[in-house]
């Protein structure tokens, strides 16, 4: 089943960048939801973008306890509500 289109913001493009090589797919998406309010975005959705930005992951394990900066997410937060 292919999910409804979704126009991507530049924001949320930006996020992927900042952000692809310290976060998955999967947790990309749960933010991107979760900040931008859409319900539908998924990880296949996530690789997709990644993948036309010509966005590679890093190959192998991440490495454990990983502290991710919460201050991009922060910044991100602003910046769309900003752009609304």
């Amino acid at each position: 089943m292919r999910s409804s289109y979704h126009k991507w913001t530049p924001t949320e493009l930006q996020y992927i960048k900042d952000n692809h090589s310290l976060l998955s797919d999967d947790e990309l998406a749960v933010d991107l939801s979760r900040i931008s309010g859409s319900t539908g975005i998924t990880a296949p959705m996530i690789r997709r973008q990644r993948r036309k930005l010509d966005l590679k992951k890093n190959r192998g394990r991440k490495p454990k306890n990983r502290n991710i900066s919460e201050e991009n997410r922060i910044n991100f937060d602003l910046r769309t509500q900003v752009s609304n």
